[in-house]
């Protein structure tokens, strides 16, 4: 595969070639510790998009008490909700693609505050793909992928499926619906749905 592909496939096994690298996007995700910690809280009271490496999570541990962290992969929606939302979104993180080693310490970080994960992908072969990980990883609950979510969106332009999509545990009829219907449905497809879910969400406490 390319580069990219290669680090992302290290990464998902722990193995980190580059600390500054490895990266993992935010919005509105409040924590405490010194540095990371502070930083983070203020970008969330600003509504602004954060960047967080490795490096900084492994020099400055933070502590999270965030009852539901959203994920999304393509920063497009992240980009939107800041954009749309500002510091009125739900808690979101993006992980640009497959995720990172810097993303997998930070859903940790989530899991040991007592929080959950909900993710949501493109509806493609790769994004089922990043779905099954993070529910087998990091118990994530899937945000808006199943059936009833795809077939509930038709795209303009014609996004054939590249290679049939493996298993969908989370909802089996999914996949073949895919494999009928033929076609990819990416995330900023359904950006206004996600971004209804970050806004009717916001500030929302344990219990």
């Amino acid at each position: 595969g390319t580069a990219e592909e290669c680090r992302a496939l290290w990464e998902d096994n722990d193995v980190v070639p580059d600390d500054l690298a490895s990266r993992v996007l935010v919005l509105n995700l409040p924590a405490t510790g010194a540095g990371l910690g502070e930083w983070l809280t203020d970008a969330a009271g600003r509504g602004i998009p954060f960047q967080i490496t490795l490096h900084q999570l492994v020099r400055m541990p933070l502590a999270l008490d965030v009852p539901v962290v959203y994920v999304c992969e393509n920063p497009a929606v992240l980009r939107a909700a800041a954009e749309r939302l500002g510091a009125g979104s739900a808690p979101l993180v993006c992980t640009e693609g497959w995720p990172s080693a810097a993303f997998h310490r930070l859903a940790r970080a989530v899991l040991a505050g007592g929080g959950r994960l909900f993710h949501h992908g493109d509806f493609d072969r790769a994004g089922l793909a990043i779905t099954r990980r993070m529910v087998e990883r990091h118990r994530a609950s899937p945000w808006r992928m199943g059936a009833e979510d795809y077939l509930a969106h038709q795209t303009k332009e014609s996004h054939p499926l590249r290679s049939t999509p493996e298993a969908s545990p989370w909802d089996p009829e999914l996949v073949e619906v895919m494999r009928r219907r033929g076609q990819a449905l990416f995330e900023e497809t359904v950006a206004e749905t996600l971004l209804a879910d970050l806004a009717t969400n916001h500030g929302q406490t344990r219990g």
